[in-house]
């Protein structure tokens, strides 16, 4: 009898990566051998018992789903039985989640406007096919940039139902993919009422002022208190967090986040032409300084302490999904999300110390045997440092390749950032880390840098400096 190959799902699809996993879901990126096309799969273990043809009913939705074509929706490509699991197929993933964008960015009006709107168009092509009750979370929102702009997707195929009809119980955590967090249900999800195109209105309306304000309209001390926050309390002024917010986008909220579905708009299409209706307060600022795209770089402004690592102990990977361990992916960001930028290659010093060159913001040095080898110019607000790959198309414009012949700097290791006289660097989820000084840094999780920070990108260690500065006694990794 011939043995199954488990790389191989319905004989079509090769998994590639795995980006989560857990008991039930595994995500793999993969590779359709009847088109050539890499795409992201959804493989769900089904209970040994579960009869095929039921199974294959709960999955008939994903049917309709397949029919919605719109740059604002993951598209689903196909799904079926593979023995004793379901797999669907969908668009590969691209660029970071609006959880992360959230969480370490600050999003202007202009810009808080634009990701609304992209969010209506996608919420009104899953409406016009009949899809509802879509989960509208910020780790299941994608934000890619694409030259200057956001393109902003939705990422449900409605696995928190399928799940659940398949008898997953969830974690009741708020990143478990399973869970109905009432932080971002309407009222009536929250009481088993009857769901409809205002239910997702209502999703959508929180997601905005959360957009909008950086903060959840209800929040309480537990799921509980939020879950009676959301069904009785008025909506908040978002100017209270947000001076900027007109007052004809308040309005919008309120009746977006009306208790009563009947005083809501009717569907996402209503709340679009709303939006639509709102006076721009100007252009979303572009990207300065460089001509590579920043890739959703966190715009973070504070100046405070970054958090040391405890002794003896490095911080670790985090996820969006805290029930799945998140593997690392290094190869999809590098393929999928990089692939297509214009980059230039940095300018590089060899011997000793040269004199400081126009136009750079900062260096990191290389020092060998306690001289300075070679140094890194820094001349753009925007830099990632990695190796050189010209067969993937990849040229950082921090290119270590010179001085790590054991190669274990990742072809996109790290970004480094300059913002109102502050610099900040942040680990791209590379796979032999990065270190500030003692801290392992966080992947996508931005630090503060500062002249005479020692930096380890894999085995390359580094100072950075920046023209002009003087070293502090002490500032110094020994």
């Amino acid at each position: 009898m011939m043995q199954r190959n488990p790389r191989m799902v319905a004989g079509i699809y090769q998994l590639g990566q795995v980006i989560t996993s857990g008991p039930s879901l595994t995500i793999h990126t993969a590779y359709n051998r009847n088109t050539g096309d890499v795409v992201g799969l959804y493989v769900i273990e089904l209970p040994p018992t579960m009869d095929e043809g039921f199974a294959q009913n709960l999955l008939q939705p994903l049917e309709r789903r397949r029919l919605v074509q719109s740059p604002h929706v993951v598209h689903v490509y196909d799904w079926g039985i593979d023995g004793e699991r379901a797999y669907i197929a969908t668009d590969p993933p691209r660029g970071i989640t609006l959880r992360q964008v959230l969480d370490m960015e600050n999003v202007d009006l202009p810009r808080a406007m634009d990701i609304a709107r992209q969010m209506a168009r996608g919420l009104v092509a899953l409406q016009a096919q009949s899809v509802v009750d879509t989960d509208l979370r910020p780790q299941l929102v994608t934000v890619d940039i694409v030259g200057t702009t956001d393109r902003v997707q939705l990422d449900d195929i409605g696995l928190r139902q399928l799940l659940k009809q398949l008898g997953y119980v969830s974690g009741q955590r708020r990143d478990d993919i399973g869970y109905l967090d009432p932080g971002y249900a309407a009222p009536e999800s929250i009481s088993h009422g009857m769901i409809g195109p205002w239910s997702d209105v209502y999703q959508l309306g929180l997601l905005i002022f959360e957009v909008v304000t950086g903060r959840l309209p209800f929040v309480g001390r537990n799921s509980v208190e939020t879950g009676i926050l959301q069904s009785t309390s008025p909506t908040p002024q978002m100017a209270q967090f947000n001076h900027d917010t007109p007052q004809a986008l308040q309005t919008l909220i309120e009746r977006a986040l009306a208790k009563d579905p009947a005083q809501r708009f009717p569907n996402a299409e209503a709340l679009l032409r709303a939006l639509d209706a709102i006076p721009a307060p100007g252009k979303p600022p572009a990207y300065r300084g460089s001509t590579t795209p920043p890739d959703a770089l966190p715009a973070i402004g504070s100046t405070a302490e970054r958090p040391t690592a405890p002794p003896g102990k490095s911080a670790g990977l985090t996820s969006e999904m805290p029930s799945m361990q998140v593997e690392d992916d290094v190869t999809l960001r590098e393929t999928l999300v990089g692939g297509e930028k214009t980059i230039r290659r940095p300018a590089l010093s060899n011997g000793g110390p040269a004199p400081e060159e126009e136009g750079v913001l900062a260096y990191l040095y290389f020092e060998q045997e306690g001289s300075e080898s070679q140094r890194f110019a820094i001349k753009h607000n925007y830099v990632v440092v990695g190796r050189l790959d010209p067969k993937r198309g990849i040229a950082p414009e921090i290119d270590l390749s010179t001085v790590d012949p054991r190669m274990t700097v990742s072809r996109q290791h790290a970004r480094i950032r300059y913002e109102k006289t502050f610099f900040y660097i942040e680990d791209l989820k590379s796979r032999n880390k990065s270190r500030l000084g003692e801290l392992t840094l966080l992947p996508f999780k931005a630090e503060l840098l500062q002249h005479g920070d020692v930096l380890h990108f894999g085995s390359v260690r580094l100072v950075f400096r920046v023209p002009g500065m003087k070293d502090v006694p002490g500032l110094k990794e020994q």
